[in-house]
């Protein structure tokens, strides 16, 4: 175990360092405390600069479509795959402890998906609850992820909450472990449900510990619905974000995370004859964030 009680330092200092890390990285490796004028200034840069590709977006006034996938299982090698085909890049979020076991990614597999330009973000180490763990525990498994995935040589900037179960003490630890975002699973308009919710996320988001996505669960995963988020912000003439959350693209109607593949092919290329037509963008969350990529600091 890494982690001990000496390594808690005070959240302030940590956070300037991961934060101010884009202007001051020297500082920021060392888990040094910085000039609190700035931090206020990287953190307002970084939120106000996002990749060149989103300010294109705006622009256009087209929405910007962000395909994720959570856990690494086996499949997502060829749904990397697919995409790639289709000139599309995803973002995919793994656990780094679940790396090589049964219905997981292999590293090698990992690696082959990163060099096609997909980007690798972090989910944890082992995938728990992160609200019932202890602040040491929640930090292990965050920290010690992002470490493991620098370490096998992915440029992990971006995390997503497991189950989407997320507080304030573990948004501040993904920021301060170096993440530029932390995503969640929800906070999208629904049909359904959350009428009151934006119909996507800003550009860049609005908070970056705590990214809005569409929320899936209870809906038909079908190719219909899953267009339905998009041509909704076409409508509105929405220049924000549509963040997609998939998990495994398997037939299996008693797994209410699942797509089947026929639908998730339906719809990606129906994204891809869109992006074509320059209605939509298609980017990484990275990407769209930017920021360098920094180690883990030492404190944490």
């Amino acid at each position: 175990m890494r982690l001990t009680v000496k390594r808690l330092v005070p959240a302030c200092l940590v956070a300037a360092a991961s934060i101010a890390g884009l202007q001051f990285p020297a500082a920021a490796t060392a888990g040094q405390a910085l000039p609190a004028q700035a931090v206020v200034r990287t953190t307002t840069a970084q939120a106000a600069a996002p990749h060149a590709a989103g300010n294109e977006a705006r622009a256009a006034r087209v929405p910007t479509v962000v395909l994720t996938f959570d856990d690494g299982t086996a499949d997502h090698l060829a749904v990397a795959r697919a995409l790639t085909r289709r000139g599309l890049k995803g973002t995919f979020y793994v656990s780094s402890a679940r790396l090589g076991g049964r219905g997981f990614l292999s590293v090698a597999a990992l690696r082959a998906i990163a060099k096609e330009g997909h980007e690798i973000g972090g989910h944890t180490l082992h995938h728990p609850h992160l609200t019932e763990l202890p602040n040491l525990a929640q930090q292990t498994e965050i920290c010690d992820d992002r470490r493991a995935l620098l370490k096998m040589g992915f440029a992990a900037r971006s995390f997503a909450f497991p189950f989407g179960d997320d507080d304030e003490t573990s948004k501040q630890l993904a920021m301060q472990c170096g993440y530029t975002t932390a995503r969640d699973i929800n906070g999208i308009y629904r049909p359904d449900s959350c009428h009151s919710c934006p119909i996507t996320e800003t550009m860049p988001p609005a908070d970056l510990a705590s990214v809005r996505a569409t929320s899936q669960t209870g809906l038909p995963r079908t190719a219909s619905t899953l267009r339905e988020f998009v041509t909704r912000a076409q409508q509105k003439g929405d220049r924000g974000m549509v963040i997609f959350v998939f998990h495994e693209i398997k037939n299996d109607p008693r797994d209410k995370y699942a797509t089947s593949p026929k639908e998730f092919t339906a719809f990606i290329d129906w994204v891809a004859r869109q992006r074509k037509a320059k209605t939509i963008e298609v980017q990484t969350l990275g990407d769209i964030v930017g920021g360098r990529v920094w180690p883990v600091p030492d404190a944490m």
